[in-house]
Formats: structure tokens, C-alpha cells, sequence
């Protein structure tokens, strides 16, 4: 039988931070399946840095204004939210600011730990139209994707600290387009084109090969794994009050609740990174921290514990 063809890829525009692939022929069908998977991978999955808050001396709450600065507390949020960087830590870092003349305020006047680089320090923050004090924090965290400020848990938050809504990902634009295209006699084999535009902290070359790199480490599971199968009088009825996506998923991997990793029982990225940092990496991990001991934690709060709670109650677990 004939084997399905393997495609090949070049890029037809490479300006800086935008770039052009077109990748043919695929077999027919299989330019959507991939481009589909890749536009998923490449604007929700790369990992990248971000500002989650800020504070402001001063400033109670991003409803208001300053004396002697131009723009409102929510312009300056927006402002900050634009600030790129490239951070080769994890957990958080705190940049901070100092300026009392006249002028703009831009990402050149943060004083960031040797941990975290700018790329867009011309970035307005905002205008003083006075000499006058104007200073504060920002906190700079790593994740993927896109992170509500009401995710943010704020247990280690100062007074007056503003959570914004953190992008974390690399990738600010991705458009694809499929194509017919022309092998041999028969013209329904697929062109993909696709269209990336990043931040700058990384090039389109190094998003398309991150993305094809979690995608292969995602199907990777399937042919170096051997996926169990259950005889018949093996499988026990579920109980009518336990979710049947949660019995599938431990009959299929034939293990206890207790021995599943944090990252496999589809917690928020926060929380799981949270616990992955305090050492807490499966399950048993958790019911044998308690409810007290994880608040203890850093990075992990009362919203985090209730997310935690109705995650071991779904699994079936006590968890006190």
C-alpha cells in the first residue's frame, strides 16, 4: 500500500517577529487536521512570561486617578500588560520603579532581578505631568496561555496590589489557510499556510518548533505506551454518584486515584504549578499535606484549597 507522503515546509516571509510558512502537500485532509492542531498549540500552549499585578504607592484600587500623572490606574494597567519579558526562573520575580521628574515612564525605568529580561523597554507606563513621586511593583510570573486576574490568587498580595489579566503566551496572532494543491494527477492534496506573529521574546521559527515539540511529546504517549485493554469481568460498575469521565480515566490507567500525578487531574495551570513548586506532585502528596498544610504553602491559597477539595472529592478521596 501506498504510504502517505510526508510534506515539506518553507517560509515565504521572515520579517523579524512575523513569518510565513507554507507547508505541502499533505495527503488530503491532513492540512487541517494539522494546521488546526498547530494554531491551537501555538496560540494557548507556549510557555512565556507576563506581568499578574501591580502596586503603586498610593494607590488602593485601579479605580481611580493619580495627582500629576496623565493617564487613569486602568490605562497604567493596560500599559503594564503590554511589558514583555523573558524570565528564566519559575515562580515570581518583582520589578520596581522610581521617578519623580516630569515625563514619560517607561518600561527602561524598571529595575528587573538578573532573572527576567525586557524586550520592549520604549513601553509606556504612564506621564507625569508634574515633578512628583511615582513609584511601585510589578510582578512578573511564568504560565501558559491566558490567566484571568480573578485566578490570581492574591494570599501574598500587599495591600493596595492590583492582579491584571496575564498573556502569557509567546504568540500574539496565528492565521491559517488550506489550500487545494497539485501532486501528480490528482489535484486534492492540501497546502497549509500558516501566518505567526510573536511578542518578540521568541522568533515564528522557534514557536512553530515548540508547538510541533509538545505535539509529538502528546502523540508520543500513544506509541511508546501500549494502552491496556480490559477483559470483560475485570470492569466494575461504576457507582451512580461518581463521574464516569473520572471511573474511565482509572480504569484505563489501571492505577489508584492516589498515584495520579497533580498535572493529570486537570486543575487550573496556577494551582498545579503552585504544588509542583512546594514538591507536591501526586495525589497522596496532597491528602497527606491536609487542608492546613497546603495553605501553609507558597503560592496557595483558600481558592486553590476549594479547587483542591472538589478535585479529591470528584476522585472519590477524603480529604481533610
Amino acid at each position: 500500500m501506498e504510504a502517505i507522503n510526508i510534506p515539506a515546509i518553507k517560509i515565504v516571509k521572515d520579517e523579524g517577529n512575523s513569518a510565513v510558512f507554507v507547508i505541502e502537500p499533505f495527503y488530503p485532509g491532513y492540512g487541517t487536521t494539522v494546521g488546526n492542531a498547530l494554531r491551537r498549540v501555538l496560540l494557548t500552549s507556549l510557555p512565556g512570561a507576563a506581568a499578574t499585578a501591580f502596586r503603586i504607592s498610593g494607590v488602593d484600587h485601579e479605580f481611580t486617578t493619580i495627582d500629576g500623572v496623565k493617564e487613569d490606574v486602568v490605562e497604567i494597567m493596560l500599559n503594564i500588560k503590554n511589558l514583555c519579558f523573558t524570565m528564566y526562573e519559575e515562580g515570581s520575580v518583582t520589578a520596581s520603579f522610581k521617578v519623580s521628574k516630569a515625563g514619560a515612564v517607561t518600561g527602561h525605568d524598571l529595575k528587573l532581578p538578573s532573572s527576567v529580561e525586557l524586550v520592549n523597554p520604549d513601553q509606556l507606563i504612564a506621564t507625569l505631568t508634574a515633578n512628583r513621586p511615582f513609584e511601585g511593583e510589578v510582578r512578573i510570573e511564568r504560565g501558559r496561555g491566558y490567566l484571568l486576574s480573578e485566578e490570581i490568587d492574591d494570599k501574598e498580595f500587599a495591600i493596595g496590589t492590583i492582579a491584571i489579566d496575564a498573556v502569557f503566551s509567546p504568540v500574539r496572532r496565528c492565521s491559517i489557510q488550506v489550500e487545494s494543491t497539485r501532486v501528480g494527477e490528482r489535484v486534492d492534496y492540501d497546502k497549509l499556510t500558516i501566518e505567526v506573529e510573536t511578542d518578540d521574546t521568541i522568533t515564528p521559527r522557534e514557536a512553530i518548533k515548540q508547538s510541533a515539540d509538545i505535539l509529538l511529546a502528546q502523540f508520543g504517549t500513544l506509541t511508546e505506551t501500549p494502552i491496556p485493554v480490559n477483559k470483560p469481568e475485570e470492569v466494575s460498575e461504576a457507582p451512580a454518584e461518581e463521574p464516569a469521565g473520572e471511573e474511565e480515566t482509572s480504569a484505563a490507567k489501571g492505577n489508584d486515584p492516589k498515584n495520579f500525578s497533580v498535572e493529570e487531574i486537570n486543575l487550573s495551570i496556577r494551582t498545579t504549578n503552585a504544588l509542583v513548586q512546594n514538591g507536591v506532585k501526586k495525589v497522596k502528596d496532597i491528602l497527606g499535606a491536609s487542608r492546613k498544610g497546603l495553605l501553609e504553602m507558597k503560592g496557595v491559597g483558600e481558592r486553590a484549597v476549594t479547587e483542591i477539595a472538589d478535585k479529591m472529592d470528584e476522585l472519590g478521596l477524603e480529604f481533610n
